[in-house]
Formats: structure tokens, C-alpha cells, sequence
């Protein structure tokens, strides 16, 4: 599992904890697809898929991409590259869940983006993060055209639009 992936999972399931199991079949086939984001809706609804046009994720991955689905439990997005060869992942969590991979080799400390902003190679791509008033936000990039620049300026990004 990403180390990106693994504090939104652990954020998901303790708010999962705090809900009522669904009772019927077809309940928790639905909630199952939300989670998963095969439901149809699920992007729609979800407030990190429509903070960017497929367009706009295209240029920092640098290839065309598919419609957003839910990610990371619904704390997130993520779009995947046209051809399967990458994605982009845009997550956003309170602030006390802030978990940089500060152990990954690479990793470098971002003084200018949020309050303990940071970027770290990630698999075949990038990942940062930074925490803005109560929550933390992380994006990763991953594919072939990847790059550290286009990955912190994607958490820029996020966190003006979130901001607005």
C-alpha cells in the first residue's frame, strides 16, 4: 500500500467505526461502490473530484486522463492516465492526520508551501503534501511523465482551490 494511501485507509476506517453497519444486500453494495468509486455518482458528489477539470489534471500528469472517481475511502480523487500508465491523486484530511514520509529517501522539507510542506519520490512518481488551517493535503502523480516540479505545483494548487 502507498505510504499516501495508508493514513487516508486508517482516517476512513475509524470514521467507518462510527457509523451504523449497513443492514441489507443491496446497502452495502451501494456504500461498497462509493468507496471504491465505481459508483457513478460517487465522483460527482465528491467535492476533491470536481476541484479540477480532466484538462487541468492532464497538464500535471502529462497525458490525457479519465473522469475523476472517489479515492482513498473519500477523502480523495484520483483520475487515471487514458492508457493505464499513471494517475493522479488529490486527497484532503484534518490536519492531525499529517503523515510525512520523511524516512523516504529523496524526501525534502517545502518551506514555501503550507505549514510543513513537503515532496518525496513515491513508486514511479511523486507525492507531497502540506497541512492549510485544519487539514492536511496531499497529491501524488504518478506515470511516465511525472516530475517533482509538476507534483508540488499540483499541491499549490489544491491548496489555493481549496482555500477559495
Amino acid at each position: 500500500m502507498s505510504r499516501l494511501l495508508a493514513p487516508l485507509l486508517f482516517v476512513s476506517i475509524l470514521g467507518a467505526c462510527n457509523r451504523d453497519v449497513p443492514t441489507g444486500r443491496t446497502e452495502a453494495q451501494s456504500t461498497a461502490a462509493v468507496l471504491s468509486g465505481d459508483a457513478r455518482s460517487a465522483a460527482a458528489d465528491n467535492p476533491r473530484c470536481r476541484m479540477f477539470t480532466l484538462a487541468e489534471v492532464a497538464k500535471y500528469l502529462g497525458e490525457a486522463v479519465v473522469a475523476g472517481r472517489t479515492a482513498a475511502m473519500g477523502a480523495g480523487c484520483q483520475w487515471l492516465a487514458a492508457d493505464g500508465s499513471g494517475h493522479v491523486i488529490v486527497s484532503i484530511a484534518p490536519s492531525n492526520y499529517y503523515a510525512p514520509p520523511s524516512a523516504v529517501e529523496g524526501f525534502k522539507e517545502l518551506n514555501d508551501v503550507g505549514t510543513r510542506g513537503y515532496v518525496a519520490p513515491e513508486s514511479k512518481g511523486w507525492t507531497a503534501g502540506a497541512i492549510t488551517g485544519e487539514s492536511t493535503v496531499v497529491v501524488s502523480v504518478e506515470g511516465t511523465a511525472a516530475t517533482e516540479a509538476n507534483t508540488v505545483a499540483l499541491l499549490k494548487d489544491a491548496m489555493q482551490r481549496r482555500a477559495s
